[in-house]
């Protein structure tokens, strides 16, 4: 896997000059990192050290784009340290995110910030790269979301497209369920136009978060909402909750065949739904063309006594 391929490809998502320029600087050193380590290997091992100190530019350069993406304020007069304060204060990264960015800060940039006597290894300059570009990616992936969610809404403040008034005394799961049907045939060109569109999956994920949040503002949103499992976290796309009533969605991508993705994807909504006790869930997959008719079909579960509900929501023609 190409982490830095991955990092350059969700960096052209952003239009707004001065991200797009601030994340071509992020790529910069990421890749001076990396002939670094290559000519560390070929014998300047010198080199491994200076690997840290590139990474650490990127590590604190994706801080202050975040900031920009997350909170809409200007990084340029703000200290990194600050960013990080803020971003731990207020909770704004979310838990995956937050993981790495506490991993690289306490293993890598700290000790090569405040000890100047510090020598690194190949490996260590190895493992800096690797994670920095984990953290890079996935914090990417939350500004992503997040920028597409600020453009939907923005969108539809404008256009007023998003009416509910013939669903408003449905339930929940059959209030939200329209909503998406809706949402599939008034998605942005992001979604349309070609046989196989070019969006992230975070990208949707904003968008139909800002959908269904324009749709009525008593509904509440979380995405990718965490499930204690074990000694571990499952993570939902999206939990929609409504006074008592709450469901989870998930969200899939259609690429080849849809029945693998019908049939794991309602195994694995499934398992979300028994480890968080919500009983309604989604699986939500939106067409690729544009005259997509959308397919509801819905499937009752019995489970310990239990009553499990889930919608599938696809495309007739893919």
């Amino acid at each position: 896997m190409d982490l830095l391929a991955l990092i350059k490809d969700k960096c052209y998502s952003f239009s707004d000059l001065e991200t797009a320029q601030g994340l071509r600087s992020i790529i910069l050193h990421l890749e001076v990192a990396e002939r670094h380590l290559d000519r560390g290997r070929k014998g300047d091992d010198y080199l491994f050290t200076d690997v840290i100190y590139r990474t650490n530019q990127a590590f604190e350069g994706s801080l202050k784009e975040a900031y920009r993406v997350l909170t809409g304020n200007l990084p340029e007069k703000i200290k990194p340290y600050k960013i990080e304060l803020y971003f731990e204060e207020k909770e704004i990264l979310k838990e995956r995110v937050l993981l790495h960015f506490r991993n690289y800060r306490d293993e890598w940039r700290n000790e090569s910030t405040h000890n100047y006597k510090l020598y690194f290894s190949e490996q260590e300059a190895f493992l800096a790269i690797v994670n920095v570009c984990a953290f890079c990616n996935i914090l990417l992936d939350q500004m992503i979301e997040k920028n597409a969610y600020n453009q939907e809404k923005d969108k539809l403040s404008k256009s007023g497209t998003v009416t509910t008034t013939q669903i408003k005394d449905k339930s929940l799961i059959e209030r939200v369920s329209q909503l998406l049907i809706k949402f599939s045939t008034e998605a942005s060109s992001t979604m349309k136009g070609s046989a196989m569109p070019r969006y992230f999956e975070r990208e949707l994920i904003g968008m139909i978060n800002a959908y269904i949040d324009s749709a009525d503002d008593q509904i509440e949103v979380i995405t990718e909402y965490a499930i204690p499992f074990g000694e571990r976290k499952l993570y939902a796309d999206l939990m929609v909750r409504k006074g008592e009533s709450s469901l989870l969605i998930e969200v899939k991508k259609l690429s080849g065949s849809i029945d693998p993705l019908l049939y794991g994807g309602k195994e694995q909504l499934l398992t979300y739904m028994n480890a968080s006790g919500i009983n309604n869930g989604i699986l939500y997959i939106p067409g690729v063309k544009s005259d997509s008719k959308m397919i509801t079909r819905e499937v009752e579960l019995k489970i310990d006594d239990e009553k499990k509900r889930i919608v599938e929501i696809f495309p007739e023609n893919y």
